[in-house]
């Protein structure tokens, strides 16, 4: 039975877990299991590599007791559970920060591996389980460009970077402020690369339009013009969109004095279904060019122009996004570039959105991401039925 691993509610932090996980009990320091302890996969999950090559990162599994602090000093028992690939040990001793990692070499049989980590002395269902793909190159985020640096690869396993859930402070670290709403961890047993718990941000009954339930933000440094983001998210069935069609998910915040924003969002302005657009919102830059396109002066909506844009978001439903940007030149050179791509939880491949090459972009760097989901554009109306947003992962890297 899968356990709520920690809570954040009003101004308590939270603290989540990561990939096709099951949470149970966990060790304390001395290496015995306790009650509402749990393991988590941190990163490694859906990697790949050449037969008989080791993969590119390890295996990295969390253990975490029942507040959601690190367990030092707790257990875990490693083995492959399918396929013929070797690990490095088969039992391993959490770290001061509760980890445990192994690296994991590919055998000579192509298919998909799979690697069981166990926490040593709790039940037989306390485990999590990796997927590795034998005989091809694979990570997690499929387009991110070649070359690029990791700056933040995020598993939720709490809201902010410091340990004990003090607020972070500072560059290149995770940090939260509350909203109208609330953030938890709750278990989704169909998270598909960190659950089974998950960030869940939800909207009350009540929740004004223009307002964001919760903000986990991330201030990245250097401040930059390129970036690639990746994450898995979903919205709640039977999600209650604004009147406006305005549903926002994420937010790329540039530095200038009057900050300009970068918004991916599920928008419905325009028809019935929800689209995943992406949101320019400039103090200079003007985008009347750009196809697909809805907006006036230096806002527009960008509805997606690979393969006719306008992919269907369905409520409910897992979808990994992934965004690139580059900023243009100036804020009238036409040559900034926006891609976006979209994978719904069991498609093969991630389908292209938008594929814009003649983008203009404000000329200050951006300086924040953010999951800040707004619901609507002040319609004056509030919600009449709980909502909420989960989100299983989310990883940043630039050039």
């Amino acid at each position: 039975m899968p356990t709520l691993i920690c809570v954040a509610r009003a101004l308590h932090p939270l603290v989540l877990v990561t990939l096709l996980v099951l949470s149970g009990c966990l060790a304390p320091a001395d290496g015995a299991a306790s009650d509402g302890a749990s393991i988590a996969i941190v990163s490694g999950n859906q990697q790949g590599a050449a037969l008989g090559q080791q993969l590119p990162s390890p295996l990295v599994v969390g253990v975490f007791g029942g507040n959601g602090k690190p367990l030092k000093g707790a257990r875990v028992a490693w083995v492959v559970s399918h396929g013929t690939g070797a690990l490095s040990a088969d039992t391993t001793t959490a770290s001061d920060s509760g980890l445990c990692q192994v690296v994991y070499t590919v055998g000579h049989v192509a298919g998909t591996d799979s690697v069981r980590a166990t926490l040593i002395g709790a039940g037989p269902d306390d485990v999590a389980r990796f997927g590795v793909v034998a005989g091809a190159n694979r990570t997690p985020w499929p387009d991110e460009p070649s070359g690029f640096t990791t700056i933040t690869d995020w598993p939720y396993n709490r809201l902010v970077t410091n340990i004990d859930g003090a607020t972070s402070t500072g560059p290149n670290v995770w940090n939260q402020s509350p909203g109208t709403g609330l953030a938890a961890v709750v278990p989704d047993s169909t998270a598909p690369l960190s659950g089974p718990n998950v960030a869940e941000l939800t909207y009350p009954v009540g929740l004004r339009s223009g307002s964001a339930p919760w903000t986990l933000y991330f201030d990245p440094r250097p401040a930059a013009r390129e970036f690639y983001t990746a994450f898995w998210w979903k919205a709640s069935p039977g999600w209650q969109g604004d009147p406006s069609g305005i549903n926002k998910i994420i937010f790329w915040q540039d530095g200038a004095p009057s900050s300009a924003n970068l918004i991916v969002m599920m928008n419905n302005q325009r028809q019935r279904d929800y689209f995943l657009t992406v949101t320019l919102e400039f103090n200079e830059a003007t985008n009347g060019q750009l196809a697909n396109s809805a907006g006036a002066g230096r806002v527009w909506h960008l509805f997606g122009n690979a393969r006719g844009g306008n992919y269907v978001i369905v409520p409910g439903t897992w979808y990994r996004i992934e965004l690139y940007f580059k900023g243009s030149t100036t804020p009238t050179s036409q040559d900034g570039v926006l891609r976006w791509w979209a994978t719904k939880l069991g498609d093969a491949q991630p389908t292209p959105v938008g594929d814009y090459t003649n983008v203009n972009f404000d000329a200050p760097d951006f300086i924040q991401f953010s999951f800040a989901p707004t619901w609507g554009g002040n319609s004056g109306v509030g919600k009449t039925r709980n909502d909420y947003y989960r989100i299983d992962h989310v990883h940043l890297s630039a050039p």
